[in-house]
């Protein structure tokens, strides 16, 4: 998709819209445990979860909520996916559509996100486990080697939890090295 200048200076690439405050609390919960930047956090929900907005969870059961503002800046790459996004949509505003979009992330229980947000790496943690293949996975501690024993929730946290070996460590926590 090549844009000419004036096309390129129309695209939008600051978000902010008013959201429930439980929103910007649930963003800011993952934003500590996965270790990642807000920025980063937000273009991933917006990618990951825009085609699944049309829930209209947010306008009806959260109206008690008081509302603060989520911004974020659009990775580079998704500026022209966020802009071709805006323009598909019909009857709701563009605070609306964001609303949802992130709504339909933050209704969701801490391992359902992670499963959403972190696809890939469970899928390659579930076929390691499978293969009973040694890992090497770079943790908040350090460097860790071993066999994934199991995948599973914590129950206290509701998070998604690997134990290698005999210590557990958080999925979105950890980085797969080898």
């Amino acid at each position: 998709c090549k844009l000419n200048k004036d096309e390129q200076d129309k695209l939008k690439d600051n978000i902010r819209a008013l959201v429930p405050k439980y929103l910007i609390e649930v963003i800011n919960r993952d934003v500590k445990h996965f270790s990642v930047s807000r920025y980063k956090l937000c273009n991933d929900i917006l990618v990951k979860f825009s085609l699944k907005f049309r829930s209209n969870y947010c306008q009806d059961m959260m109206s008690f909520e008081q509302g603060e503002y989520l911004q974020f800046n659009l990775y580079k790459q998704n500026i022209v996916y966020y802009n071709s996004l805006r323009k598909g949509i019909d009857g709701i505003t563009e605070s609306e559509m964001i609303r949802e979009i992130f709504s339909s992330y933050g209704i969701l229980p801490p391992f359902l996100r992670e499963i959403n947000l972190f696809r890939e790496k469970i899928a390659f943690l579930i076929s390691a486990q499978k293969e009973y293949r040694v890992l090497k996975i770079h943790t908040r501690t350090g460097i860790a080697e071993g066999r994934i024993k199991s995948i599973y929730r914590n129950e206290d946290t509701d998070y998604l939890m690997i134990l290698l070996d005999e210590k557990s460590y958080y999925i979105s926590q950890i980085e797969i090295i080898g």
